[in-house]
Parts: structure tokens; sequence; C-alpha cells
């Protein structure tokens, strides 16, 4: 609400309309969803009146907050005097251009591309005269470009290098960085047909499409039938508006790989322009498929389309029991006179473990609570100054929201069918319980029976039949144990085995969810939810009577209680490219420069709490990274649907990277080094399912110096790139 009204003193253009309606909307009382027409200027002067009287009726706190903040409050009047030239129709024009689903054809664009087709012999030329474009336009001497191209030269001496720098910075979201070193690459290495097609996906996502269409052609007509160049083509068509020539090239590229991640996305676009809202959910759900991004989410929702969870494709296979919680024992239940004065002694050594190890449990929970106070107030201070300061700070872990659409069945009780389960195990165990004080007064009734049997029986001079009233009252004693505590395991077992896999459930979905500090004082709570389930069973015991010729009482011995296993993030795959490294796991996304690029002053901006994410600018992409010059992944640039050689993939929406893993592991030798944590090689496999964490932690390393990457552009109807307006 308050960046939108900053917004409004900022913009002098007919988007200040939009904003202004979205502003009005949020600052006064909650009304019937608008209309979706342009507002008039009539309409727009009673938004203005009840902005001034929200406005009015702010505090004086609330106003120094937003003053702390940097938030101006926006001047009514001079906002009326910017828009009162602006006609209905120019409004009308502002409010459709805002909200076009596929942009306008731009015939000036389109008729500035180069007539002579891209060749072997005019290729050098081409490379030369976008870098003079380039130049102009970026200004490298302002973000040291040529200082971090000789770096990355010197150290890495291959044009390969250089271009998966690139690759690198625009991940890193440094988008005129990776333009100038990706037409460096090219430059120094014409051939290349990786770094041609990953220029020209920056050059389409920066909005020079028309530079981009041509070198697309070249290696269209090298390599034909390559999804990933159909999906740059088709890319390149739509930022230019010819929606019909883009379709063809984006069906192309569904049509070789229907699960196409970028490709489905933008053809969703046009789907949607033409009213076909069924066909542009479905593309969607066959982009979010391949790899997960909030964007996507957020379409589907907008067509009123659900995310299910098998809409979304998880290849971090949950183990069995992740916290070990079924390596525990404990006693077992005496059903008999004999077991119950061995098993009491057991039974009360087990209680005095598990009461020393939650106590132990307790004072380390202090600690960790302080830990997550200090991460959220730091978090929260975060979140504060990053407005002001035009960062963006991530409110929960990158990968949560992927977590929470695939995973939250696990935790999410829609249905109430956890809480019914919940409940009805709990009234058996009260049931049970019930059954159990029954057979207590049968026994007491019994044992009353007995004693007036044998009441006269002992003494001087009597029968003194010992050994039969012991066999007596020992009979009935073991019949109310063998009863009353096979009702109360079985039906504790029942509740323990519904307990044990719902703490499970939550553990393996909070690893994803919860930043690591919270994560650690989950997990805490988890064991001590355990041990408190396992040390409150009733078990009930019974010793000989007096009648018998009783020995020594059984002596307990300590218990030896088993551990927990450290549930922790088994998968963890870290990308080494030229500039540094990009490490994910599963609740955090972190990025680290080389020492030598923070040297040259290639800093990151503050987006993560970690301080070490990378926020200046996304475009919609996705990078597939496999092995150099491979035949069997297919000639020119790698291609999305070839899976075998296919180490990794990244995806990237307008927030940063949304996705991030290992699609499979084939040839190793070539390229890219991928390892365990403790050198030991995986294996090559085709189904990755099988790498899960029974196979032992997934710990992937990429060297990505030399690796075969391959950009998948996406759409950019937004406008946002950094060439737009580029002057020809």
């Amino acid at each position: 609400m308050f960046t939108s009204l900053k917004r409004i003193v900022m913009k002098k253009t007919f988007l200040l309309v939009i904003v202004l309606v979205t502003a009005v909307a949020a600052f006064t009382q909650p009304k019937p969803k608008p209309k979706e027409k342009p507002p008039t200027q009539k309409e727009i002067a009673e938004m203005m009146k009840e902005m001034q009287a929200a406005m009015d009726e702010l505090s004086p706190e609330d106003k120094k907050m937003m003053d702390s903040m940097g938030i101006k409050m926006p001047d009514v009047k001079t906002i009326q005097k910017n828009i009162s030239g602006i006609s209905d129709a120019q409004l009308k024009k502002a409010f459709e251009d805002e909200y076009r689903v596929v942009p306008l054809k731009d015939r000036e664009r389109i008729a500035s591309i180069s007539k002579a087709p891209v060749t072997p012999a005019t290729l050098t030329a081409y490379l030369q005269a976008a870098y003079e474009r380039l130049n102009a336009q970026l200004k490298p001497r302002e973000f040291g470009g040529d200082q971090v191209y000789a770096a990355v030269k010197e150290k890495y001496q291959t044009p390969t290098a250089v271009g998966n720098a690139a690759v690198g910075c625009w991940m890193m979201g440094k988008p005129r960085l990776a333009l100038y070193l990706a037409n460096r690459a090219c430059k120094d290495d014409p051939a290349d047909a990786d770094n041609l097609n990953n220029f020209a996906a920056f050059l389409t996502m920066g909005g020079a499409e028309e530079l981009a269409i041509p070198l697309l052609n070249h290696l269209n007509k090298q390599f034909p039938q390559n999804s990933t160049i159909l999906n740059n083509l088709g890319q390149a068509w739509f930022g230019l508006g010819d929606v019909d020539k883009a379709g063809k090239y984006l069906d192309s590229t569904i049509r070789i790989y229907a699960y196409h991640p970028q490709a489905n996305l933008t053809k969703s676009l046009i789907d949607e322009s033409k009213g076909n809202m069924q066909a542009a959910i479905e593309a969607v759900k066959r982009s979010i498929a391949e790899a997960y991004s909030i964007e996507k989410e957020n379409r589907l929702s907008k067509m009123n389309y659900k995310l299910k969870t098998e809409d979304i494709t998880w290849n971090k296979p949950m183990p069995q029991d992740p916290l070990g919680l079924e390596k525990f024992n404990w006693p077992a239940y005496p059903v008999t006179v004999a077991e119950s004065e061995l098993l009491e002694a057991e039974w009360k050594a087990f209680k005095k473990k598990c009461s020393d190890d939650i106590a132990e449990l307790e004072q380390q929970k202090n600690a960790l609570e302080q830990q997550v106070t200090k991460a959220k107030e730091l978090l929260a201070k975060q979140l504060m100054e990053a407005g002001p300061k035009g960062l963006v700070i991530d409110p929960m872990p990158r990968f949560a929201y992927k977590a929470m659409a695939k995973l939250g069945y696990m935790v999410n009780d829609k249905d109430g069918h956890m809480a019914y389960a919940y409940q009805e195990k709990l009234e058996a165990l009260a049931d049970a319980n019930i059954q159990a004080a029954r057979f207590d007064e049968t026994l007491l009734a019994r044992l009353r029976e007995l004693e007036k049997i044998y009441e006269d029986q002992f003494g001087e001079g009597k029968a003194n039949p010992f050994g039969a009233a012991c066999a007596d009252d020992t009979r009935a004693k073991d019949n109310y144990l063998n009863a009353a505590n096979s009702v109360l395991r079985e039906t504790f077992n029942d509740f323990i085995g519904f307990m044990r896999r719902k703490i499970n459930d939550e553990a393996y979905y909070y690893q994803y969810t919860m930043w690591p500090e919270e994560f650690e004082l989950a997990k805490l709570n988890a064991k001590l939810m355990w041990l408190n389930l396992i040390s409150s069973q009733n078990v009930k015991f019974k010793n000989k009577s007096p009648w018998c010729n009783s020995g020594n009482k059984a002596e307990g011995k300590p218990f030896k209680l088993s551990k927990f296993d450290d549930l922790h993030c088994r998968y963890k795959d870290t990308l080494y490219i030229p500039l540094g490294m990009i490490t994910s796991s599963c609740s955090k996304l972190t990025g680290k420069l080389d020492l030598d690029f923070v040297k040259l002053g290639m800093t990151t901006k503050q987006g993560d709490r970690d301080d070490e994410s990378f926020m200046d600018q996304f475009q919609n992409c996705s990078i597939e990274i496999g092995i150099k010059k491979k035949a069997s992944i297919g000639e020119g640039p790698l291609k999305a649907e070839a899976k075998v050689g296919v180490s990794a993939f990244v995806e990237i929406d307008k927030t940063g990277i949304t996705d991030a893993g290992v699609k499979a592991v084939a040839d190793l030798q070539v390229g890219t080094n991928v390892v365990r944590e403790n050198g030991v090689k995986i294996e090559p496999v085709k189904d990755m399912s099988t790498l899960g964490p029974s196979a032992g932690d997934q710990s992937v390393t990429i060297i990505g110096t030399e690796a075969k990457i391959s950009v998948l552009s996406g759409f950019t109807v937004s406008g946002r790139g950094v060439l737009k307006g580029m002057k020809k």
C-alpha cells in the first residue's frame, strides 16, 4: 500500500493512473471488486477525494512511521495537476497497455531487423556492430565491464569461461554485465553456438529482440529442430509483438519437448489473449511440471486454477524415517506376574532416561529460541530497511513456495482428515484406559474372593495352602495383565504409529519452508514431542502375593535409549561459475562472488538474510547446464528435453531464482565434475528418483567454467529490459 503511494509522486506518466487506482483501493475501506475497465477523469477525481480523506485520518504516529521508512506522503494537488490534461481516451489506452496480455506489434523494430542473413562470413562484423551499439547503451565503464572481462580472461583463458561468466551474471541479476561479457565471448569465438545462443537470449530479454533474431536465424539454420533455439526465436518474436510468428516457433518447440518451461509459459499468454483459457491453463501446468516459479503459480491462480501437488515435480524423495523414530524401543508390556516384576524395573529406567533427555533438550531449547528471536528481529529490520533502498528481501526461504505447493498436504488439514484421525485415536486411547480400569475392578473383585476363600486356611495348626493360594492369585493377576496390557499396547501402538508419521511429515516439510534457525527449533520440538509421547505410556504391573515365596525384587538397570537421526538437508547443489558460486539446498539459496571480483567492485545487493543474494534485475528464463562438446546430448545449444547428460537446471522469474536442482547425471568425464561431499563420484543413473536419502546425502558440485550452459529465454512483456529504447 505505502509503496504504491510512494510511486504516485515519482511517476508522471499514464501508468500513474493505474497505480493511483490500486493505491486508493488499498487505502480506503474494502469495496467490491473494481470493474475491469479504465477509469474516467470523473472517477479519478472521486478517487482523489477518497485518498485525501484517508490520508487526513492517518494518526501522527502512522505518518511518523511512514516517514521513518522513507515513504513520503503524496501531494494530491500535484497529482491532480499532473493528470489534469489526460483525456479519457488516453486513460483508456494507458489502462489497456498496462493490462495487455501480449505486446502490441512493434512494426518499427521489426522493420529494423537486418534483411541480410547472418552467415559465417558476416558473423564477426555483425557481432562488432552489436558491440558498438551495446557499448553506447550499456556504458560498461560504469560497471567495470572491461575489468571483469579481463579478469575472467586472465584467470580461465577461454571464451567458454567468459560466456559462462555472463550466464552467472544473469543468474545474479546483473543483466548489463551479462550482456557485455556474452558479446565479448562471442567476438572471441564466433563459432561457439552456446555463447551465440546465450547472447541472443540476453538481447531478447534485455529488450533488443531485433538484434537477437538474425543470430538465432543463423543458429537455426545450423542446428534445425533444436528446441532451445526454436524457443528463443519464439520469445524474440513475441517480444516484438508478432504473436502469430512467435506461436509457430513455440508450437514447434513444444512438439519437440512437451514440457518446455519457457515455451509453454509464453504460449499460455498467447492462448489467453485469444480467449482459450483452458489451453492457457494446461500450458502453464506443463511449464510448472518441468520447473516451478512463483509467477507460474500466480498465473494459474489468476486463471482460477488451484495448483495441485501432482502438478509439481519433486525429485527429492522423502526418507521413510527422517528423524530415526522407528529405531526407538521401550520395554515390553508384561502379560504375567513373572514378567511384571522384571519389566517394571526396566520401565522405570526407560522413563528416567526419557526424563533426563527431555530436561537436556529443554535446556537446548532456550538457546535455540533466542537464536530464532534474533533471526526474526534481523529479518524484520532488513524488511523495514529494504523498501526505501529499492532492495527485495525474501520473507520466506527461496524454495519454500514450491515446497508449500508440493508438500502442503503433509501438514495442512483442509478437509479435517488429520484432525479427525487424531481425535479418533485419542478417543481410542481413552477407551483403552477405561477398559483397563474395568479389568482393575474385575481383578479386585477376584482378589477379594480369594481372601475369603483362604482367610480361614492359614494360621497355626491349619492347612496353610501357600502353593494353591499363590497359584490362584497369580492366575488372576496374569489374566488381568494379559487383558489390560494387551488393550493398552495395541491402542498405543496404533496412536504412536500415527504420531510417528505426523512428526516425520512435519519435520520433512519444515526443512524446506523454514529458515535454518527455525528449523533447528522445530526439530528439537519434534524430539521433545516424541520423548514425551513414548514416556507417557500407561503400563500395568502386578507383584506376587505374600502367599508366594518371593525372591529379591529386580533392580532396574540404566536404559539405553536410541539416538535421533540428524535430519539435515540431504540435497546441496553447488554451481561454480567463473565469478563465484551459487548454492541451493532445501531452504536456502546463496550466491558468493570470488574475492577477485569483489575487489573489482562487483558486489551483490542484499536480498536475503545472508547478505548474499543478487536482486538487481531479473527476467523469465531457464538455464540448462550439461557437458561441453558431447554428441550424446545433441548438437548446438543444449536442449531442455535432453535429460541424458544434463547435470543441472535453474529457473528464474522476475523475483530471482525460484527452482534449481539436478535433473540427471550421465558422463562425468568431460567439462562437468559431479561428486559427493566425500569425493566419491555418483554413478550414472537415468532415474533421479533412485537418488533418495537412503543412498546417502546427494551433495552435487558442478564446475561451470567449461560446462555446456544454455539459456532458454522467457517473455518480457513488462518492458523491464535494460535495452528498451536503445538507439538504432
